[in-house]
């Protein structure tokens, strides 16, 4: 497969799941702390995320004061934002256009009318159905992930699609619960705010449910790090993401042993060894905030292996991650 159709199916996985992210975590978090949160713990929460996601300072020049309406602007309709999920979808409909001969006609169509419906969409209507626009955006990646498995050859450009969306999944898992209510073991939530954090976080990684068949509906802070941190049969969580991705990496890579292939080969299973048999008790004696740096740092360099030695560029830079790879 040609390098610049590897990388375009590498994109349209991350920005698929960077749009899904983004809108399970704002819809979730607007609609569960606008109603109780203070506005200064929402403008705590909205500015944490910014943060992690690199995008306060674009946020602060635009808008200036934190506040949840220019926020929830930013996020989704935001021209001025390639991580709004209008420039998010644009970015996969761009990449995917540029490879539409690899694509079957319902992906092309599917991804097509997606980005169509999203492009024209309105503040006025953001604010008739917040719910209905975050929630439409969400269904609609996890229907275009079933379309592209279903009618789609699971071959090279599967593959590659396939890491690229594990790669984007773990880094945002990490970062989702990087929060101050998760970062000691022996605390408990005790403000209205902590608990709904704790749900917010789970409900943000679609693991609410599934949470419960294992830990029932308390929430403990070192259950929910334990359970989206380094359980091995929940696809959100970074243990299985980055099985996942150790085992696609020696998929794309087959029989090809350069030192660039060799070298992602080893990363990807080097994080994947460390989640399989770390424990909390070595991430709290870490530090959880600087466990999961360790692993964001690991992920972002293996992204850049995997365009080394499979899209024969050098690498991408933070701002280069989060522009739409146009093709």
């Amino acid at each position: 497969m040609l390098s610049r159709t590897a990388e375009s199916f590498f994109w349209i996985g991350r920005f698929i799941e960077r749009a899904e992210y983004t809108a399970r975590f704002v819809n979730v978090h607007y609609h569960l702390l606008t109603e109780i949160a203070t506005r200064e713990d929402q403008a705590n929460i909205w500015t944490r995320y910014l943060e992690d996601t690199g995008e306060l300072e674009a946020y602060t020049e635009l808008y200036g004061e934190m506040l949840t309406r220019p926020m929830m602007e930013f996020v989704t309709l935001c021209r001025e934002n390639p991580n709004s999920l209008t420039n998010l979808i644009a970015a996969a409909r761009n990449n995917a256009r540029g490879i539409q001969d690899q694509l079957s006609s319902e992906v092309w169509h599917f991804m097509n009318d997606f980005y169509l419906n999203l492009k024209g969409k309105t503040e006025l209507e953001l604010w008739a159905d917040t719910h209905d626009l975050l929630g439409h955006v969400r269904n609609t990646c996890y229907t275009l992930d079933g379309v592209m498995g279903s009618t789609m050859v699971h071959d090279e450009g599967w593959n590659f699609y396939r890491l690229g969306k594990n790669i984007e999944r773990g880094g945002r898992t990490a970062r989702l619960i990087d929060i101050p209510v998760l970062s000691d073991p022996s605390t408990e939530p005790r403000r209205i705010s902590e608990y709904h954090q704790c749900l917010a976080a789970l409900k943000s990684a679609s693991a609410f449910e599934a949470y419960r068949k294992f830990y029932s509906a308390q929430l403990v802070p070192k259950k929910i790090v334990q359970f989206l941190l380094f359980h091995n049969k929940f696809p959100r969580s970074v243990r299985f993401t980055t099985t996942q991705t150790t085992k696609l990496v020696e998929r794309v890579a087959g029989g090809t042993r350069r030192p660039e292939t060799r070298q992602a080969i080893r990363l990807a299973g080097a994080l994947a060894a460390d989640l399989e048999f770390g424990s909390l008790e070595e991430v709290y004696s870490t530090g959880l905030s600087q466990f999961l740096a360790q692993v964001l740092e690991q992920l972002d360099q293996l992204s850049n292996m995997v365009a080394q030695a499979f899209f024969r560029t050098s690498g991408y830079s933070t701002t280069s991650q989060s522009q739409s790879q146009a093709v």
